[in-house]
C-alpha cells in the first residue's frame, strides 16, 4: 500500500510506490502530481521516496490539504492509499548538515567543471606557443616568399588557440563563482550573516509570540452586542488569543523559531571566541568614526540595534565622512542621517585616532 506520511521532520513523502508510478507522481508539467525523486531519503530502512518540495520543519496542518490531494489522486488512479500525520520533529543542528550537505553535492560537479576549463585553458595556451615555430614574436611576414603560407598559417593557429584558451578562462571564472555560490556554508556562518539572520529571527519570534497572545488582532471589545467605549470615548480593545489548531502550529514555530536562535547565537558566540570581532553598542561613544564599504562614519548616536551617521549624496567614495562635512547636493549643510547596523560595521576609531589619522576636516 502507498503511504503519504506527513511529519515536521521530513514533510510530505511518498513511499512504497513502483517505477512505472512515475508519470503519476513526477512533473505537473507532464500531468503528475509535481512531486520530486530523492534516493537520500530513508524511511523505515528504505532509501528513496518521492517528496513535496519545500514541505519540511513545518506543522501538519499546513500540508493537510496538500497531503489529501496527493492522496486522492492516487486513489483515483485505483492505487490503495493511506495517509499518516505525525509530529515528529527533527533538530536545527540536523537541518543545518542537511542543508551543508546538499550545498556540497551541488558544488561538487561544479569544482570539477572548474578543473577541466583550466586544463583546457592550459592545453590550448600551450598549442598556441607551438603554433608558430621558428616564427620569433613580432616576425612580419615577407609578403611573396615561399613561407608567405606557412607564416600565415601559423599565425591563425595561434590566434585560434589563444581565443579559445580566453574563452576556458572565462569558463573557469564562470564555474568558480557557481561553486562559491554553490558551497554556501562559508557565507551561512559568517558571523556578519548571522548576526542578521538572528535579528530576522527574532522579529518572526516576537510576531508568532503576538498572535499567540492575541496583541497582533486585537478586536473591540463587546457587552450584550455593543462595542464597548472607554472614559475617553475611544472604543476598548481585547485580546483574542490563538487557540485550536492555529495554536498549535504557533507553538510548534515558536519552538523552532527558538531552537535555530539559540544555534545561530552559538555559531556566533563560537567566533566570537575564535578572534572575529563582534561589535556591539559599548564599543562604540558619540563621536567615533566606524568604518563602512570603505568610508569612516562619525557617529551622531548609538542605538540598541546600529549606529545613527551622516548621509548624504556625496558620501560615495570619501576616506571619511564627520557630521560637520556632510552637505547636500547643492553644497549646503546637511543634517540628513542613516543608520549603520553593527553586523555591518568593519571597524572603529576613537575620535582622536580619527583626528590623528585624517587632520582635515574635509579629507576625502
Amino acid at each position: 500500500m502507498i503511504t503519504v506520511h506527513v511529519s515536521p521532520a521530513q514533510g510530505i513523502i511518498v513511499t512504497s510506490t513502483s517505477q512505472h508510478q512515475r508519470s503519476l507522481l513526477g512533473s505537473r508539467q507532464r500531468g503528475g502530481l509535481g512531486l520530486r525523486w530523492s534516493d537520500r531519503i530513508t524511511h523505515h530502512g528504505r532509501r528513496g521516496a518521492w517528496y513535496e518540495p519545500y514541505s519540511r520543519d513545518r506543522h501538519p496542518s499546513q500540508h493537510r490539504d496538500r497531503a489529501q490531494e496527493i492522496a486522492t489522486a492516487l486513489q483515483a488512479a485505483g492505487l490503495p492509499t493511506s495517509l499518516d500525520i505525525t509530529e515528529q520533529t527533527r533538530p536545527i543542528e540536523q537541518a543545518e548538515t542537511d542543508l551543508s550537505e546538499r550545498a556540497t553535492d551541488r558544488a561538487r560537479p561544479y569544482h570539477a567543471f572548474t578543473a577541466n576549463a583550466a586544463a583546457r585553458a592550459e592545453r590550448h595556451r600551450e598549442q598556441a606557443a607551438a603554433a608558430t615555430p621558428g616564427y620569433p614574436a613580432g616576425q612580419p611576414i615577407l609578403l611573396g616568399s615561399s613561407r608567405q603560407h606557412a607564416h600565415d598559417k601559423a599565425i591563425e593557429r595561434h590566434h585560434t588557440h589563444t581565443r579559445q584558451a580566453i574563452e576556458e578562462a572565462d569558463r573557469h571564472r564562470y564555474w568558480i563563482s557557481r561553486a562559491r555560490a554553490a558551497d554556501l556554508q562559508q557565507h551561512r556562518r559568517d558571523p556578519r550573516a548571522t548576526l542578521r539572520r538572528i535579528d530576522r529571527l527574532q522579529q518572526r519570534l516576537r510576531r508568532v509570540e503576538r498572535e499567540l497572545s492575541g496583541q497582533a488582532h486585537p478586536q473591540f471589545a463587546e457587552r450584550d452586542g455593543h462595542i464597548v467605549y472607554g472614559d475617553d470615548g475611544a472604543p476598548l480593545l481585547q485580546w483574542q488569543p490563538a487557540t485550536g489548531e492555529y495554536r498549535d502550529r504557533l507553538l510548534l514555530e515558536k519552538s523552532r523559531l527558538s531552537a535555530r536562535i539559540t544555534y545561530w547565537e552559538d555559531v556566533v558566540a563560537q567566533a566570537a571566541a575564535e578572534g572575529v570581532k563582534i561589535w556591539r553598542p559599548d564599543d562604540f561613544d558619540v563621536g567615533d568614526f566606524a568604518l563602512y564599504l570603505g568610508t569612516w562614519y562619525e557617529v551622531i548616536r548609538v542605538n540598541a540595534k546600529s549606529l545613527t551617521v551622516p548621509t548624504g549624496p556625496l558620501e560615495v567614495g570619501r576616506q571619511i565622512l564627520r557630521r560637520s562635512d556632510n552637505v547636500d547636493r547643492s553644497g549646503r549643510s546637511s543634517r540628513a542621517t542613516g543608520r549603520i547596523p553593527y553586523a555591518d560595521v568593519q571597524g572603529h576609531l576613537s575620535s582622536s585616532d580619527a583626528a590623528a589619522q585624517f587632520p582635515s576636516a574635509s579629507a576625502g
